[in-house]
């Protein structure tokens, strides 16, 4: 999937340029392989000053494994404000996983990964058949405890800015509405479907009991004044929903992901040979 319907500040050679010179810097092995946009770009509400968030995976040479300095877990540019030297593309955010670090965050289900996969727009991929490869694993293995992984970061959002019992924090923007809602959809799209979507607009039209026109009244609120607090009749009705998606969820299954983990492994091997 290109980023040609994201209408990006930077074209997708910028960007390569860009993360060739983020990760395969002077002094390290690392070989970028495959990488592509994520955050509100995929998530459905992006903003026209949004940054462009961008995720992938390096592999390093696995000899230095054996060294007491072992290779570095990521390769982070512009996470927290712009890295000196990187001025020029201030606006791309980027987080590079060494392919161990990778794995082990495949392992865990964790949905971002997960996202990267089978939803984010490609702005360079030097392993497509190991790509491909990885998409079918983990689609046999769907939905594991990606469900977990949803309603964990949906609660995490809720408890640290929408809880009206603690000051400290408490910023009921819509992005954080968002960003909640967005998490409990994914957990119940991925169980119903046992299949990943990232895009919020699509999840609230294909979940049983999703609520279409909250998200399109959330996103334009974003869009409209990015610092201010949702109005009490839309948060009520965002909060309801929420609930409401919650509720819907029920005991989350626990997955046996030995089988898994082998395929993962074989995976890794592949990537690194």
């Amino acid at each position: 999937m290109a980023t040609d319907h994201l209408d990006l500040t930077h074209s997708d050679e910028e960007i390569r340029t860009f993360i060739e010179e983020a990760v395969a810097q002077k002094g390290t092995r690392h070989q970028p392989r495959f990488y592509a946009v994520t955050g509100s770009h995929v998530y459905g509400f992006h903003s026209a000053d949004s940054d462009i968030d961008v995720r992938g995976i390096h592999v390093a040479p696995a000899e230095e494994y054996a060294y007491l300095q072992t290779p570095v877990g990521e390769v982070t540019i512009n996470m927290d404000g712009t890295t000196e030297g990187f001025e020029a593309h201030s606006e791309i955010d980027l987080r590079s996983y060494e392919l161990k670090k990778f794995g082990s965050l495949l392992a865990k289900a964790n949905y971002n990964v997960i996202e990267l996969v089978f939803e984010a727009p490609t702005v360079m991929n030097g392993i497509p058949l190991e790509m491909d490869a990885l998409e079918t694993l983990i689609r046999e293995h769907l939905p594991m405890n990606v469900p977990h992984a949803y309603l964990g970061m949906a609660k995490s959002n809720y408890y640290k800015h929408l809880d009206r019992e603690k000051s400290e924090g408490y910023d009921p923007r819509p992005k954080k509405f968002l960003y909640v809602y967005r998490g409990l959809l994914g957990a119940k799209y991925v169980l119903d479907y046992e299949d990943i979507e990232a895009n919020i607009k699509t999840l609230a039209a294909e979940v049983e009991g999703g609520d279409p026109e909250l998200v399109e009244e959330l996103i334009a609120r974003k869009r409209e004044t990015e610092e201010s607090a949702v109005p009490e009749a839309l948060e009520q009705r965002a909060r309801d929903a929420i609930v409401k998606q919650f509720n819907a969820l029920g005991a989350l299954p626990t997955p046996d992901k030995a089988d898994y983990y082998e395929a993962l492994d074989e995976w890794m091997h592949n990537v690194r040979a």
